[in-house]
Order: C-alpha cells, then structure tokens, then sequence
C-alpha cells in the first residue's frame, strides 16, 4: 500500500513536470533567500557569543584589604556569579605600563595608584543586562568592595542587537514559511484539477479522501524536500564564494540543516492538506 502511494506520487510529478518545475524553482528561490538570511544571522549570532563570552565584571578591592577577606570574598563571588581571577595592585601596574608602551609618559606618575582587583568572568545566564547591572549593585555592597565595572552601555547595546538579530530572523523566516504555503497550495490544487476525471473515478469506486490525497501530500513534500536541498546547495555556494573574498563564515550546523529541510517538508504537508481539502470537499 505504501508502495502504491510512493508510485503514483512519483507518477504525478513525473507526468506534471511543469508544475512541479515551476514550483521547485519558486521554493528553491524563497528558501535561498531564507537560507543566506540563515547562515549571515548564525554568523552573527556565532559572533555576537564570543563577544559575549568576553564580557566579565571588574571588582576593585579597596588598599587595606586583608588576604583572608579577599579570600572570603572570592570564594563569596565564585559561588554566586561566576570564575573568579586576582589581579595584584603589581599586576594591575605591569599591564597598564603594557598597555600605555612609552615609559616616558608614565614618568610624572609616583608609585602605584591603581589598585587591585577581582575579574569575574560571569555565569552563562547573567550574560544579559539586566543580569549584570543587579550583579553589580550586589557586588558594590560588599564591604571588601571600592568599585564595580562591567560596561553598562555596551552590554545594553550588545543585547539589543541580538535581540535585532533573532527578530530579523523570525520576521524572514515567517515571510518565507508563507511564501512556501502560498506556492504548494496553489501547485497542489492545480495537479489536482488536472487529474479531475482520475479523482472522480477514485471517488466513485469508494475511494476515501485520504486515499486519493495521500499521493499529493507526498508529491509536495518531495517538491519541497528536492528545493531546500537545491536551496542549501545556493546556500554552500554563497559560502564558499563569500569566504573566498571576504572573511571566513561558519556554515550551517547540522541540526540547522535538518530543521530547516524538515520545517519546508511540515510547510508543504500542511499546503497540500489544505488545498486538497478545498478541492475535494468542494468539487472545484
């Protein structure tokens, strides 16, 4: 039985290639779009979580801090927040002297103003704004506590293009799916129209709808499964051409590509479900 439907799915295409040619090449179109908009917001995101990742806290501990409270205080930190790092008033000097490179200008300078600090490299889940500034203010509290830093404004912003980032992406994703609907609905019901008198004949015989539709459900979900493959094979191509002459991307996760092959398969089930059942309910 499951032969069968296979078999005439594959007779449908074969014997309606223009139909299915025009919608393979409409899915394949819609999908590529999709499919760029993909992997340039997976870089990016890809991106955006290194920077991220980089994000840490700045503790600055007041002078007369004794190596039993900093203890406390670092164990305190690493339980709640996040790996802790020490940075000595010494080693605050070395790196700064590193940083400025001409010692002639740190000549006027007498002794060492800066003092030591801690460098908290936060928890997964307080890498967001609100996360870190409630951080901060608990972390400033600390008696053992001079400052806290951590880069309000650019974590704000950092956030607020993720967040434009996945919107971008859903907004695409949304026109894309509809497109995808728009044009499997009307191939289905056209191929349906076209084998009218085969359907009826199928019906007559007593046939139930879900026998005779099953074969077109099929049909276009292999049209749709044949254009995301051809899609992410544009895709892979604008890939490799865009590395080539610009910088290195990271393509596709696997299980991005099978989403995004499975989503246009579910997409394709569901057009084909609702022409055919306009088409055989109505008799149009």
């Amino acid at each position: 039985m499951h032969f069968f439907f296979f078999r005439e799915a594959w007779r449908s295409f074969r014997h309606h290639g223009g139909l299915a040619a025009t919608a393979i090449l409409s899915l394949t179109a819609a999908l590529s779009l999709s499919g760029i908009f993909l992997l340039l917001e997976q870089n990016a995101q890809f991106a955006m979580d290194m920077v991220g990742d980089r994000r840490e806290m700045v503790v600055y501990l007041h002078d007369d801090v004794s190596r039993e409270q900093r203890d406390a205080l670092v164990a305190r930190l690493q339980q709640l927040f996040g790996e802790v790092t020490y940075v000595s008033k010494d080693q605050a000097w070395t790196e700064f002297t590193d940083q400025v490179g001409d010692p002639a200008l740190l000549e006027a300078v007498e002794g060492n103003p800066l003092p030591a600090s801690l460098r908290v490299k936060l928890k997964t889940e307080l890498l967001n704004f609100p996360a870190m500034e409630k951080t901060a203010k608990i972390v400033s509290e600390f008696p053992e506590v001079e400052d806290v830093r951590y880069g309000g404004e650019w974590v704000r912003r950092l956030d607020s293009i993720s967040l434009g980032l996945k919107r971008g992406a859903l907004a695409v994703g949304l026109v894309v799916a509809g497109a995808i609907l728009v044009v499997l609905y009307n191939t289905i019901r056209l191929t349906v129209l076209a084998r009218r008198p085969q359907v009826e004949i199928m019906s007559r015989l007593g046939a139930t709808d879900r026998f005779i539709s099953t074969p077109f459900v099929l049909e276009a979900m292999l049209e749709a499964a044949l254009a995301s493959l051809i899609a992410l094979g544009i895709v892979f191509a604008f890939h490799r051409a865009f590395v080539s002459q610009v910088v290195n991307l990271v393509f596709l996760p696997l299980h991005v590509i099978a989403a995004f092959v499975g989503i246009a398969i579910v997409l394709a089930w569901i057009a084909a479900e609702l022409a055919l059942t306009r088409v055989l309910r109505s008799g149009a």
